[in-house]
């Protein structure tokens, strides 16, 4: 298997955690590299991750990170993501060429299980693997797709590195990130806007445990971005009870994070576990980043009825946001909202 993170100093322990689970739960397999792409790691936090992968027995390579505002020729807004996040876009040219097909893991994850039936899926004729996003219609027609186009969460997927140099799909996503000033999930956009449907493979959930299957019940999940096409209620419980990916996303009844203060995610000590016996066992917990406001607003979403909370969240996130990204996005005006990067 190849396994690709992309990382930041300041989110290295972050993935360092995330790398210690997913080497003791993949003993088993008989091949295994590490790709890191590198953005500005630091000596000691490299020196860490090389010792963890020899620990394992499994060779590591870190890849520095494109200069991705200058491989694309404009200003990126990231929001409140880091520009690492980019990198998964571009591994196809990163990546030495022996290097056909990688799962490419978020580095706020925590791996229970072994990743080989994923990696086992057949990619024939097929870019990208990964789970369905809960995300609404309004989503998908801000980046130029129909309502039953799918959309799938960029976080942990696997992508088929030798069909996106045959087709040269990272020119599409450049001439995408040129073309478009602001995009709700910035790279996952990017993703799912220039992979046509029939190119991408729908896995089950448990290759990405998103926090929000965690904290909101399967009858409101639908409600929080308006969501139209999602996993059964069966899929959905499956997942949350047998995860091979738990992912740690931010989610609105959950303020925190597991490596930072006052966090509550069900998986928490299972977290901490990890994080005890990993290289970055002494690593401070964050402080809790929330201002007054926000922590108001999250005591105030644990008391109110969650049906109430979803559907007020739903129409901010499902129906505000995305239509407030499409005003402002210039491209909308140029190319028109079905222009095809497909």
């Amino acid at each position: 298997m190849n396994i690709v993170y992309s990382s930041s100093d300041s989110y290295a322990p972050i993935a360092g955690v995330s790398l210690y689970s997913l080497l003791k739960n993949n003993k088993q397999c008989k091949e295994l590299s590490v790709f890191i792409i590198d953005n500005n790691i630091s000596e000691k936090n490299k020196e860490k991750f090389t010792t963890l992968c020899a620990e394992f027995n499994r060779p590591l390579y870190f890849v520095p990170i494109a200069d991705i505002e200058k491989l694309t020729g404009t200003s990126i807004d990231i929001g409140r993501w880091n520009i690492s996040t980019f990198g998964r876009l571009f591994e196809a040219s990163l990546l030495p060429e022996w290097v056909e097909k990688v799962i490419h893991v978020d580095c706020d994850t925590m791996i229970m299980s072994s990743l080989e039936p994923l990696w086992n899926t057949d990619m024939t004729g097929k870019t990208v693997a990964g789970a369905l996003e809960c995300i609404g219609d309004n989503y998908k027609t801000e980046i130029g797709l129909k309502p039953e186009d799918t959309y799938i969460n960029a976080g942990n997927i696997m992508l088929n590195l030798k069909k996106i140099r045959e087709d040269g799909t990272e020119e599409k996503f450049k001439k995408y990130i040129s073309a478009h000033s602001q995009l709700s999930f910035v790279d996952q956009a990017v993703l799912n806007a220039c992979v046509p449907s029939s190119e991408k493979l729908i896995v089950p959930l448990e290759y990405n445990a998103y926090s929000m299957v965690y904290y909101v019940k399967y009858k409101n999940l639908k409600k929080v971005k308006r969501v139209t096409s999602y996993y059964s209620e069966n899929e959905v419980a499956h997942a949350i009870k047998n995860p091979c990916i738990v992912h740690f996303t931010t989610c609105f009844m959950d303020g925190t994070r597991p490596w930072m203060e006052n966090n509550f995610h069900p998986m928490l000590d299972k977290y901490l576990n990890f994080k005890s016996e990993s290289p970055w066992a002494d690593e401070p917990l964050w402080k809790d980043p929330r201002n007054k406001v926000k922590k108001t607003a999250y005591k105030m979403f644990t008391v109110l009825p969650e049906s109430f909370v979803t559907s007020s969240i739903g129409l901010v996130h499902g129906v505000l946001i995305p239509m407030k990204n499409k005003r402002k996005n210039k491209a909308e005006v140029k190319y028109g909202a079905n222009q095809s990067f497909t």
